[in-house]
């Protein structure tokens, strides 16, 4: 058994790209965790109950809510949880949802799935 240590010299930066390379590692998961929350609470909203705002509802769970990990400079990431934006530019889909209108009150989905979950979020980022 010997008695030799090392030491390393531990940097500011090599903190820092340590956790950010662990954060990114496990930000894929932790954004499909978000999508799937926020995908029941979408399809959990009840009214209105028109057979449209049923079928537009359904449309936005299965086919447009997204979730997406970019890299931001050398360390830094976000993940973006929300409505793909088509091919047409719209950028609305799901937005009157979210924060009603003067005519439909607001049934938030994708606020919640984050707010609510907020410590199960960074454990899953913390891969634990």
């Amino acid at each position: 058994m010997s008695n030799d240590v090392t030491f390393e010299r531990w940097t500011p930066e090599t903190v820092k790209s340590l956790v950010t390379a662990k954060l990114l590692g496990n930000a894929p998961q932790t954004g499909k965790f978000i999508e799937d929350d926020a995908r029941q609470r979408l399809d959990s909203i009840k009214t209105p109950d028109t057979k449209r705002d049923v079928n537009y509802r359904h449309y936005l769970s299965k086919w447009i809510l997204t979730h997406a990990v970019e890299k931001e400079g050398e360390d830094g990431f976000v993940i973006a949880v929300g409505m793909k934006i088509g091919k047409d530019g719209q950028r609305h889909h799901g937005f009157y949802i979210e924060t009603g209108s003067s005519t439909a009150p607001a049934h938030p989905f994708l606020r919640p799935a984050v707010t609510q979950n907020a410590r199960d979020i960074i454990l899953m980022l913390l891969g634990e």
